[in-house]
């Protein structure tokens, strides 16, 4: 990029990895191009254009007010240079601190992007501060600013103000964008332009809820910059890892940070909906929801990096949705407990034209076998670190016992919540097992009453079945399900939850057989099975989390050297902020699904935890429990 005169570009400056025109600007930027900031209500998408393309206020599950990520007319909120330009994110240290730097022919600028965080906050609303930094030369910077409600689909009311621009919509919807840039209202948008000099700097505040427009300094937007910095930084550093992934960890527990609705305590799978798994595809779901069988890797990754609150809170309130509804545990509920969560479709475009977008999920009222086992699994993992579980909690876990004894012999949807008719899966079998054996082990420690030598014949029965009916001779590999030729990515699980040694033969068998025929592209990426078996005729990329239980695995067998191998092959599909999606495309690797994918993240945690402690041990020196 050749500079103007006068304008020479500092060292440093010169590989920003992306390119953008505003004049002719991409319909869809590629998921590696978005960074997340959030409050811990909601999160939201900013891109490395400047743009904000995704954000539900004030909540994970409310209707998106900007969704151009879904649709280039559904809404966006942008500061980013006027003329073509170069970008690069990064977060600040320790923090969600989202910075985006821009490069162009006559200047470097900055827009530094949070939520402020307030602890314990109950009214809903939210702001999203932006701060504009001239950082060398001059820059011609440009502001869009065109909320739309209803996901896109109502045009917001804009009115000018003294101190900014008002949006609003007749079903209720409202935010103010505060800013000392004169904005000039163009239908259902509104613009501003001003030059930024190095060292100049300008504040906006998008406030929803807002019912008129304040000056910006009334937010205290460098105070609460200040405070946000302080919240983050001092949250982090409770981190108890030492490890040599130290900035991976971060990274990852900084973004399970933001998925959590601290007003419940629940956690989501992620803050988007219908991001596909395929370019053009129809595997587009809504993950702004909490899944029950996430419960056990998340008190496992949250207990042992040291943040007992956030594991307790999201325990307490599965707890809550147990003793409200005893035995009637769902797949998955709504982040205010929500068990009615229709599924429907929004006439947008879809992210590269990918269609149906859906908001809500249907899988809800699924019968899935497996959760049940995680919730118990988390109860130990809770009891281990500290929790105190009372009695009344106990008899509903209790209960929950006896549905999987009532039930485990039953079909069931399975892990990835297929479509089709009920299979008896190898991995809801195996989670089966893991609910007894896990309230077992809490009975005897805690010294409750429960009938043991029935459990313990339940236990012995369903391993001698999974044994019997999941292994396939002819293929080699213990099955997808039983009788079922297909082989699934699920059963690495296996000596995760010790249902196998992970150096048992036939378990060795398996591993091998899922590396060799459900290879995606190159190793260690796996698709979770062939695609066609859940009922969708359309491809599917190659799933991140299922390669993460494959290091598991082979740490486990004591493989230290292949799971550290296999460790840093995934983490270079990560984009540049690293953020994982929940899969990558098995040629490109570029991301695809929902983004940022806790269950991705989850992965990286628990394998990194794992692998460590395992070396650790084998060197003979152990800090952390795991």
């Amino acid at each position: 990029m050749e500079a103007k005169v006068g304008f020479t570009l500092p060292h440093g400056y010169e590989n920003h990895p992306f390119r953008f025109d505003p004049q002719n600007p991409p319909e869809f930027k590629p998921l590696e191009a978005y960074g997340l900031i959030g409050d811990n209500r909601t999160a939201v998408l900013v891109g490395a254009d400047g743009q904000i393309d995704w954000a539900c206020l004030p909540d994970f599950d409310s209707e998106a007010v900007f969704a151009a990520i879904l649709d280039p007319a559904a809404g966006t909120f942008a500061v980013r240079p006027a003329g073509p330009f170069r970008s690069r994110q990064y977060y600040e240290r320790g923090t969600n601190i989202l910075v985006t730097e821009f490069v162009t022919a006559s200047g470097v600028a900055r827009v530094r992007d949070f939520m402020p965080y307030v602890p314990g906050r109950k009214v809903p609303t939210a702001e999203i501060h932006r701060l504009v930094e001239g950082v060398a030369g001059s820059v011609e910077m440009e502001i869009l600013f065109e909320p739309r409600f209803n996901y896109g689909l109502s045009a917001a009311v804009l009115e000018s103000a003294e101190h900014g621009v008002h949006a609003s919509h007749p079903r209720g919807g409202q935010i103010a964008l505060a800013t000392e840039v004169p904005m000039r209202v163009e239908g259902t948008r509104a613009r501003g332009r001003f030059v930024l000099d190095a060292g100049d700097e300008a504040w906006l505040v998008a406030d929803w809820g807002a019912a008129q427009v304040h000056p910006v300094r009334s937010y205290q937007p460098s105070r609460q910059l200040w405070l946000t910095r302080e919240f983050w930084r001092s949250w982090i550093d409770k981190l108890k890892y030492q490890g040599r992934y130290r900035e991976w960890v971060e990274r990852s527990l900084l973004t399970l940070k933001l998925l959590i609705y601290e007003p419940t305590g629940a956690i989501v799978a992620a803050p988007t909906t219908s991001l596909p798994e395929w370019p053009g595809g129809s595997r587009n779901w809504d993950y702004r929801y909490t899944w029950v069988r996430d419960s056990a890797f998340v008190l496992r990754v949250l207990f042992q990096a040291g943040y007992t609150e956030e594991g307790t809170a999201y325990f307490d309130w599965l707890l809550q949705q147990v003793l409200e509804h005893g035995a009637e545990l769902q797949v998955l509920y709504g982040i205010h407990g929500e068990r009615e969560i229709p599924e429907r479709e929004l006439p947008l475009r879809g992210w590269r034209d990918s269609r149906p977008v859906r908001v809500g999920n249907a899988a809800a009222q699924q019968f899935q076998l497996d959760i049940y086992g995680s919730l118990l699994d988390a109860a130990l993992r809770y009891d281990r670190y500290g929790g105190v579980l009372t009695v009344t909690e106990w008899e509903k876990l209790a209960e929950l016992v006896e549905v999987v004894r009532a039930r485990w012999r039953e079909p069931d949807y399975g892990i990835w919540e297929a479509r089709t008719e009920p299979k008896h899966y190898t991995y809801s079998k195996v989670w089966a097992w893991v609910a007894l054996d896990r309230a077992t082990q809490l009975a005897l420690k805690l010294g409750l009453n429960a009938p043991l030598e029935d459990w313990a014949r339940e236990i012995a029965h369903i391993h001698a079945e999974v044994m019997e009916r999941a292994w396939n001779p002819k293929v080699g590999a213990f099955t997808q399900a039983y009788g079922s030729d297909v082989l699934d990515a699920s059963v690495l699980i296996m000596p995760e939850v010790g249902f196998l040694p992970a150096g048992d033969r036939r378990f060795e068998q398996t591993r091998k057989a899922i590396v060799e025929h459900l290879a995606a592209g190159r190793y260690p990426f796996l698709y979770r099975y062939p695609p066609a078996e859940d009922g969708i005729d359309d491809p599917e990329g190659a799933f991140l989390l299922v390669s993460f239980w494959l290091v598991d695995a082979l740490t486990l067998a004591g493989r230290l050297k292949e799971a550290r191998a296999a460790l840093e092959a995934i983490l270079q599909v990560a984009n540049p902020l690293r953020l994982f999606s929940e899969e990558v495309h098995p040629e490109t690797f570029e991301l695809l699904g929902n983004f940022p994918q806790g269950f991705s993240h989850l992965g990286l945690l628990n394998a990194v935890f794992r692998l460590d402690a395992a070396r650790r041990a084998r060197e003979g020196w152990e800090l952390m429990r795991g």
